[in-house]
């Protein structure tokens, strides 16, 4: 479970918890990869106090952080040595799977399983603890970074380049995309099948 909550919050504070601008200019401003970090350093530390001892919290979120930047810095620098469109999802891709083992490595690695909070065991208690962090597994993957998969996915095979005249429509198009996809995982996660064929 802690595992799901550790990728779930990453998911978040990598993509949604961010501004757009600041994703987009990270990629050619350190300043704005600072920020960044910083944003999900913040959102890691308002999780880590929450689910975890106070001596522990701290420690992690910094540890978390730097690696964070760390990680994204070497992609950045992959990114402009490889401008090639093919690459580009190879990078992303393997940019996530690098964190995602970082953050089940961290959880080993400082037994997070048995240095929960009293809060997070009293949240454990409630009825519907699990479904929630179940939808919110779903909907951190579906949303924001699904679409930066998609986009990056079709930029990859694509000979087509959209000019910024198109910029409205692709807009529109991710608007519709994340759409169908909550409605669908909506429908999944209640066993509503034949709904998604009508």
């Amino acid at each position: 479970m802690i595992i799901a909550i550790l990728i779930s919050v990453h998911l978040l504070a990598d993509f949604l918890f961010q501004s757009s601008a600041v994703l987009e200019r990270k990629r050619q401003e350190r300043k704005f990869l600072f920020l960044h970090c910083f944003i999900y350093f913040v959102v890691f530390e308002i999780l880590f106090f929450i689910l975890f001892q106070c001596e522990k919290a701290f420690l992690l979120g910094v540890i978390i952080s730097i690696l964070h930047f760390l990680i994204n810095f070497i992609k950045n620098k992959l990114e402009k040595s490889f401008p090639q469109r093919r690459l580009q999802i190879w990078i992303f891709s393997i940019n996530q799977l690098i964190h995602f083992a970082l953050l089940i490595g961290m959880n080993y690695i400082f037994n997070l399983e048995n240095s929960v909070s009293n809060l997070y065991i009293n949240l454990q208690g409630y009825e519907n603890f699990k479904m929630i962090i179940l939808y919110i597994s779903v909907f951190s993957i579906i949303f924001e970074p699904a679409s930066v998969f998609i986009r990056k996915l079709f930029t990859s095979i694509s000979p087509k380049i959209y000019p910024k005249a198109n910029l409205e429509e692709l807009k529109a198009g991710n608007i519709i995309g994340k759409l169908e996809r909550i409605i669908i995982a909506i429908l999944l996660l209640n066993n509503q099948f034949g709904v998604i064929g009508f």
